[in-house]
């Protein structure tokens, strides 16, 4: 009987640019079943609920005395089904130490089939260059980097080679972390001190990574507006689930880029571009994000075309004046650029695909409009080329522009995109007229130093940050939000606590319209959290509620009649940084006649009363808590026996005085 043995090859590769790996499957023996595992059939690399599982587990430090390389150290975790496995690792890798693994040649190393969790030690070259030239081109030349003290880098590539049997397929997980201070998207890794803002939107959460040595051209919070309005404003498919943004350091690093996507989510744009520049780099970023269509030669242009026209119009429509977009476009008119063929990238200069390229999309998207009455925009062909799972051509473009307007538009399309034809850039009235006013331009502020406060059953007070709650508190956040544009839009904030949804507010808003969302969470176990709302993360811990203690008592009067009371006045102290009660026993002779129950906030005092009855003549000890004093119950008469005469005695020497000087007379 013949054993059954699969052989699979996957190969991850984190690229610049979108590529897809192929590669032969590896020889297998005679009678066995061979399999080819493409990287772009993600339901063979991260279903791992489906099939065995080949978990690779890969942590990335920071390696101050070698700037310029990372320390990566990976694990694999290899199911039974799996019998050989072999790891093949970036060129730009040295291994520094192996469990379970030896080396066969060049970057490949083996595995020895008996050791669990096998794992690799090496150091990968972290600086990337290239000599990329465009718009999106700056003066330097590093795509990513390290310094010593911080990097921004891609995650490793690494092929695996296996073999396995008793088992259909087998499929491969991956997860990637930081020792110590950074944070991973997809494909790209910030090592070193950051600060991490989200922002939840139209069912997207996107992340923006701020290190600490950042200069950033726009608050956190501005970003992650123009991102959610851009991600709010582009309906050409479903949204990923998170995006994950770094602004990168500029002080270090020259870098070549202004900004770049990879991956399917991940983007990094320099820390001094600001937002609302039209044509703003951190939009072109975040539209190709939302691109998931790949091209053939002739549909090459239409990547980079849209990414830029989006980016002007959603710029112009978040606050850009038509007079900068009109500019900005402007430059695919001009020589030697608007004399490129679009869909034949060996005819293009000047960067041809970006500048002719955005204003030829741009014609398109206001002649769609035009054509049906603003029923369809160029995004529909942004949809439906999405949808493709084929390399998109410029037959294919065209095919979209009349599936969505009509064939006189599609016969633009293409003289636009096939001769040397470039169009002129439209007037204010024709802008206004295809692509109306203004969109909706929302922004949610959130100040930490007052827009926090506790509530529930020990008080209501604004807080300051850090956040410190007793248990059974509940955190209130309130956020202002307001429309700058001039549309109406639909907002959403979300109150998340360790990145997980607890509260969300929503509504719509008119032009010039503002309100206040507020959002609230019940802390109930002690611990330490992180809250986010807004783009700011606010730290939160969480203790059990303090217990206050009586430092002090006081009585008032110390003697009274019999029958008579007295007031006991205790100074009850909290000494704790969160709040909490007590119940105040107060006593008569060590058994309690009242008690009393008073809040008190951290590191604050509070009085609280109650009057002791004094039943009958003699001592008594009163008090609250573990404090107490000495009070007296007398009679008037034998309240004045001290110092001096008593009463009886008093009286008698009068009388006896009074006889002594009646005896005196009568002599």
């Amino acid at each position: 009987m013949h054993r059954v043995v699969a052989v699979a090859l996957v190969l991850f590769v984190v690229s610049v640019q979108p590529a897809v790996a192929i590669g032969d499957a590896a020889h297998a023996e005679p009678g066995s079943v061979e399999r080819a595992v493409d990287t772009s059939d993600t339901t063979q690399i991260v279903d791992s609920t489906a099939s065995p599982t080949i978990a690779v587990d890969t942590v990335l430090s920071l390696t101050p005395d070698r700037p310029g390389s990372v320390g990566v150290v990976q694990t694999f975790e290899t199911p039974e089904e799996v019998t050989e496995l072999s790891v093949t690792l970036d060129p730009q890798s040295t291994v520094t130490e192996t469990a379970g693994f030896s080396h066969v040649e060049g970057q490949t190393w083996e595995w020895d089939g008996r050791t669990d969790d096998p794992r690799l030690r090496y150091a990968m070259a972290a600086n990337r260059t290239t000599d990329r030239q465009g718009p999106m081109g700056a003066d330097g030349s590093y795509l990513y980097a390290d310094v010593g003290e911080w990097a921004l880098v891609q995650q490793p590539n690494v092929g695996l080679q296996w073999r396995y049997r008793g088992a259909d397929s087998i499929s491969v997980d991956r997860s990637t972390s930081v020792d110590g201070a950074g944070a991973v998207g997809e494909t790209t890794a910030f090592l070193g001190p950051h600060e991490e803002h989200t922002r939840q939107v139209a069912d997207q959460e996107i992340t923006l990574i701020v290190p600490e040595t950042a200069e950033l051209a726009d608050p956190p919070e501005q970003i992650l507006d123009g991102l959610g309005n851009a991600s709010r404003a582009l309906q050409i498919g479903d949204h990923d689930p998170t995006v994950f943004a770094v602004a990168a350091p500029t002080n270090r690093v020259n870098w070549a880029v202004q900004g770049v996507q990879v991956g399917d989510t991940d983007f990094w744009v320099q820390a001094n571009q600001p937002v609302d520049a039209v044509g703003s780099v951190w939009l072109h970023e975040y539209v190709h994000t939302r691109q998931s269509f790949r091209t053939a030669e002739s549909g090459r242009w239409f990547t980079e075309a849209s990414a830029t026209w989006y980016a002007t119009l959603l710029s112009q429509q978040q606050g850009v004046s038509f007079a900068a977009l009109s500019n900005y476009l402007e430059r695919g008119s001009l020589r030697p650029q608007a004399g490129s063929v679009l869909a034949d990238p060996s005819d293009w200069t000047n960067n041809a695909n970006y500048w002719k390229g955005a204003l030829v999309s741009g014609e398109l998207d206001r002649r769609l409009r035009l054509s049906t009455d603003g029923g369809a925009t160029l995004q529909r062909v942004l949809a439906t080329l999405n949808d493709r799972t084929s390399p998109v051509t410029n037959g294919d473009i065209l095919a979209a522009v009349a599936s969505a307007g009509s064939e006189s538009t599609r016969d633009a399309a293409e003289r636009l995109t096939t001769t040397s034809d470039a169009p002129t850039v439209w007037n204010r009235e024709a802008h206004r007229e295809a692509f109306g006013a203004d969109a909706a331009l929302l922004r949610v502020g959130f100040d930490p130093a007052t827009d926090l406060r506790a509530t529930g059953p020990y008080r209501n007070t604004t807080l300051d940050t850090p956040v410190t709650l007793a248990a059974g508190e509940t955190l209130a956040v309130r956020t202002g939000v307001e429309n700058r544009g001039g549309a109406a839009g639909e907002y959403a904030v979300t109150l998340r606590v360790d990145d997980e949804a607890v509260a969300a507010a929503n509504g719509t808003l008119e032009p010039n319209e503002r309100t206040t969302a507020s959002l609230a969470h019940q802390f109930d176990e002690p611990g330490r959290y992180t809250v986010s709302v807004a783009g700011e993360r606010v730290a939160v811990e969480v203790r059990e509620p303090a217990t206050p203690t009586v430092s002090d008592v006081a009585v008032d009067p110390t003697t009274v009649e019999p029958g008579g009371e007295v007031t006991v006045t205790a100074t009850v102290a909290n000494d704790e940084s969160v709040p909490g009660n007590v119940t105040v026993a107060f006593t008569r002779d060590g058994g309690t006649v009242a008690t009393r129950t008073v809040t008190v906030g951290p590191d604050e005092r509070e009085t609280v009363t109650a009057t002791v009855e004094l039943p009958a003549s003699g001592t008594y000890r009163v008090g609250a808590g573990d404090r107490t004093a000495d009070v007296r119950a007398t009679t008037a008469a034998s309240a004045t026996t001290s110092p001096g005469f008593g009463a009886p005695i008093a009286i008698g020497s009068v009388l006896a005085a009074l006889g002594l000087r009646r005896r005196r007379s009568g002599a």
